[in-house]
């Protein structure tokens, strides 16, 4: 239910294999205070995490990516700042190895606090790892970032923190979840509907909620929608990282035999944004562990349900991409290729992220579509096949 899910990326069919992380010496200077973050969606729930984050005296757009062993910046960033190209390395992602020419970053500010002593991966075109959401952004913060400090990510009130000295112990009332790593990327057990502790990588850089790797395509009896590339999508009615529960969650099954091999068995998936959103994670991945806030009624938080479409921009304006069977777009009588006239209360000039944040915490959507400007009203709500 994501404008632009993993299948859909040219990261998947890489093969995540052999990385070392790799920690620069980072001189670091004060917590960072409260800072501000934007959900950059490109559908219905989940997105990446945005940051602003000043450089030189500059501030530009970051996205935060715990499952990338590196930081990454555009050929444009490293350009800006007259950074000089050494020699190539790699960085290790959740869906696969990245190449390119190392860069030493100047320091970068995150509200007060300095992150500084940095190396990057530079590429040409970070739209390579993010698709779309990757127009003009300055950069990635990979693991380095969680190094030596606790990384608040409140998700309620999309803001955070970097504090440089980890508490002793999690906050009291909050739930403390053990972390675990592989190759470097912080790792959670997870459960689905009770079943069996499963490992899967918290991938921040990841807009989806669970995916998780299959080897061979689904057959006609599993529950699921079907997508493109033998992938589909189904609800769980319960996921669980230790004590922390959340409802009615989509899981992706990606067919990815070559990720399937080369993580197997210690990582079947990975954890994305849209499971983590609407909770405050204390990351503090040298001490193995997170602290996430109890519910405060002591039941799980549900994600939000979908109106059961993709959009597209191309020219001639906004079209619908897809439309997924079953969901408020079908019964509304939708179709892919319709026109999109008018969107969530406003007009349809891009980008993409722009006209997808209008709708990021509303339960409805009112467009106006084909030539005649058909009003219709999409109520979200859960219609995907349910796991048992």
């Amino acid at each position: 239910m994501h404008g632009r899910t993993p299948c859909r990326t040219r990261r998947w069919a890489a093969l995540l294999c052999g990385a070392t992380l790799l920690l620069a010496g980072a001189a670091r200077a004060a917590d960072s205070g409260s800072v501000p973050l934007t959900r950059l969606s490109l559908g219905e729930i989940g997105g990446w995490i945005e940051l602003p984050v000043d450089v030189n005296g500059q501030r530009g757009r970051w996205l935060i990516d715990t499952g990338s062993t590196r930081h990454i910046v555009s050929s444009a960033f490293a350009q800006r700042h007259g950074l000089a190209a050494r020699a190539s390395v790699r960085a290790h992602t959740a869906l696969g190895p990245v190449q390119g020419a190392e860069v030493a970053l100047p320091p970068l500010q995150v509200g007060t606090h300095t992150h500084a002593g940095q190396t990057a991966l530079r590429l040409d075109d970070l739209s390579a790892l993010v698709g779309p959401a990757g127009e003009g952004l300055d950069g990635i913060l990979g693991v380095p970032l969680l190094a030596g400090v606790a990384l608040d990510l409140d998700l309620i009130a999309w803001t955070l923190a970097i504090h440089d000295a980890p508490p002793a112990d999690c906050p009291a009332g909050t739930l403390v979840l053990p972390l675990d790593t592989h190759r470097g990327l912080p790792v959670v057990a997870l459960r689905i509907n009770g079943g069996p502790a499963q490992a899967l990588l918290l991938d921040t850089g990841n807009p989806a909620a669970v995916v998780r790797f299959a080897a061979d395509e689904a057959d006609a009896t599993e529950p699921g929608l079907p997508l493109a590339g033998g992938a589909r999508l189904a609800l769980a009615p319960r996921v669980s990282v230790g004590t922390w529960q959340r409802a009615d969650v989509p899981v992706l099954r990606l067919r990815a035999p070559g990720l399937q091999r080369a993580l197997a068995p210690q990582v079947v998936g990975l954890v994305g944004t849209a499971l983590l959103d609407g909770a405050r994670w204390r990351l503090q991945l040298d001490q193995r562990r997170a602290c996430v806030d109890r519910p405060v009624d002591g039941t799980a938080v549900g994600t939000p349900g979908g109106f059961g479409l993709t959009l597209v921009l191309r020219a001639g304006g906004l079209f619908i991409d897809s439309v997924l069977p079953g969901g408020p777009a079908q019964a509304a009588g939708l179709q892919a290729g319709d026109a999109v006239q008018r969107w969530a209360g406003g007009g349809v000039e891009g980008p993409l992220r722009a006209l997808w944040a209008r709708v990021q915490g509303q339960d409805e959507v009112e467009l106006q579509v084909g030539p005649d400007g058909r009003t219709l009203r999409l109520r979200r709500t859960h219609f995907l096949p349910r796991l048992p």
